[in-house]
């Protein structure tokens, strides 16, 4: 029995989106999985999708002649091709389940959940697995929505594999780090904090900004997946997308309530704290694991507007020990909210210790 990974793109592809695809590869590899390389789609028009379609039948065609009874087979889903032309690769996936072959698929993201109009290409895929590794439990319910009656392994948290880590001291850092794909599409909210808190202190790192309509002074480039934790300069790392400043909207936003975003790991292995939308399917990992701040809608508008750090009392926002414990150590300045009207201000060893206000004592317990 021999192992196979599906490989679209080499280890050293100078990209962030496939830093877990790579990773994972190289897991396996390190457990004498065989790689497979097929060629990925280039997202250079129509044309360019018919090449791709005598290039996936042709690969795939290659694989059923290698894959033997009792092979496994890993596909990372999606595939690095566009989406319909991937759908050329099921025939041989069925023939070779036929023959004995199992087939294992390690899901990154669902494409009809991000808006991709074709709602059966999600199904078909799904419906020829083995074995399906989802991300968390909200993700395995969609997946049995979707019709898998598979057994499913959910992952947790990715890992991020890195050479070694030198992230910035903790006394160099400024405030708050957002990594990750910039466009409009994905990340508008950004644009629109420019907009409204043009003096927050934001570091931008990722592909797409469009420095015409967003903050120029905020953006620090492109940086390789491997280097990137040692260059993060801010105090935490913020989990969010979408469209609002208000919550997690449009397609993107609401998908972080299925999907776990791999920048977590990203912010983890820079060893900061991240700051997540309190809907997002991550959000009680964060809170559970005591690695970071959940935060409820609107609160992000509040927390970037102010000068010397984040925002971290609402009667929604800190309720536990642990969370107590998380803004006394990292915050600046407690703001301290009830309905909407900020109650109290202070230092946080001051807030936390010896409250102002009846209402801040009640709070507290105090």
């Amino acid at each position: 029995m021999t192992n196979y990974v599906i490989c679209e793109r080499s280890l050293h592809h100078a990209h962030a989106g496939s830093k877990a695809r790579d990773d994972i590869r190289q897991v396996l590899e390190s457990q004498s999985w065989q790689p497979f390389e097929v060629r990925p789609g280039e997202n250079k028009g129509y044309f360019d999708k018919l090449v791709c379609v005598g290039r996936t039948l042709a690969d795939w065609h290659r694989l059923e002649r290698t894959v033997r009874c009792g092979d496994v087979v890993l596909v990372q889903f999606p595939l690095i091709m566009y989406n319909k032309v991937s759908l050329y690769a099921l025939p041989s996936v069925r023939r070779m389940k036929a023959r004995g072959a199992l087939f294992v698929f390690l899901i990154h993201d669902l494409e009809t959940l991000r808006g991709y109009s074709y709602t059966d290409f999600d199904k078909q895929w799904v419906t020829e697995a083995d074995l399906l590794i989802s991300h968390n439990p909200r993700m395995s319910e969609v997946l049995r929505k979707y019709g898998a009656t598979v057994p499913i392994v959910e992952i947790g948290i990715f890992d991020d594999l890195l050479p070694q880590a030198n992230p910035v001291p903790v006394e160099q850092r400024h405030g708050i780090d957002i990594a990750g794909n910039l466009s409009h599409g994905k990340a508008e909210y950004v644009y629109r904090l420019a907009e409204r808190f043009p003096k927050a202190d934001i570091n931008l790192y990722g592909p797409k900004y469009d420095r015409r309509n967003g903050k120029t002074a905020w953006y620090r480039g492109i940086v390789a997946p491997d280097e990137l934790p040692d260059k993060l300069e801010g105090r935490f790392g913020l989990i969010w997308d979408g469209d609002s400043l208000d919550t997690c909207g449009g397609y993107y936003g609401k998908y972080l309530t299925v999907n776990n975003p791999h920048k977590l790991s990203l912010y983890l292995a820079a060893d900061k704290p991240v700051i997540i939308w309190n809907k997002a399917a991550l959000a009680p990992f964060v809170v559970e694991q005591g690695v970071g701040v959940a935060v409820q809608i609107s609160l992000v508008s509040i927390a970037i507007s102010m000068p010397l750090g984040i925002v971290v009392g609402s009667l929604m926002t800190v309720k536990t020990k642990h969370e107590m414990q998380f803004a006394k150590a990292v915050a600046d300045r407690v703001i301290f909210m009830d309905g909407g009207q900020i109650v109290e201000e202070n230092e946080p060893k001051e807030f936390f210790e010896h409250p102002k206000t009846e209402r801040a004592k009640q709070f507290l317990n105090v």
